[in-house]
């Protein structure tokens, strides 16, 4: 009797122990889900305002990482409201640099000169080395 309610109360220690470290590997698991979610080529733009200052339109469509871009209101901005804001972008590029057909794709290489040898080498080593059939 004594063995059962022994192994009853291990029993149920053990069922408590894993729901607890279930929750903990799930509140784990939630953050780092969260931090995944954003490439590590995100970057941000700032996107002026529809009465933007001369500061805010001097940086244009330029692309920013997160902690490298400017505050806002843009340093030197001269209105009263600002009205500019970010713009989240998943890649840091434009375009696609690696587009077959972009502007690059209609020049030929430069071949400026020939770099192999003219002498023939396999020709003088197989005369070298071939065995006679004289008898």
């Amino acid at each position: 009797m004594v063995q059962v309610l022994a192994f009853l109360l291990f029993v149920t220690a053990f069922a408590i122990w894993w729901r607890y470290a279930a929750r903990q590997r799930k509140q784990l698991a939630a953050p780092a889900a969260k931090r995944d979610a954003r490439s590590s080529y995100h970057c941000v733009e700032v996107r002026a305002g529809v009465r933007a200052c001369e500061a805010a339109q001097q940086l244009g469509n330029a692309r920013f990482l997160p902690k490298e871009a400017p505050g806002l209101p843009v340093s030197g901005c001269t209105e009263h409201a600002c009205a500019c804001r970010y713009i989240h972008h998943a890649d840091r590029r434009e375009d696609d640099r690696r587009n077959p057909y972009g502007q690059w794709a209609n020049l030929l290489p430069v071949i400026e000169s020939e770099r192999r040898s003219r002498v023939e080498r396999r020709r003088s080593q197989e005369s070298a080395f071939r065995p006679s059939m004289a008898r």
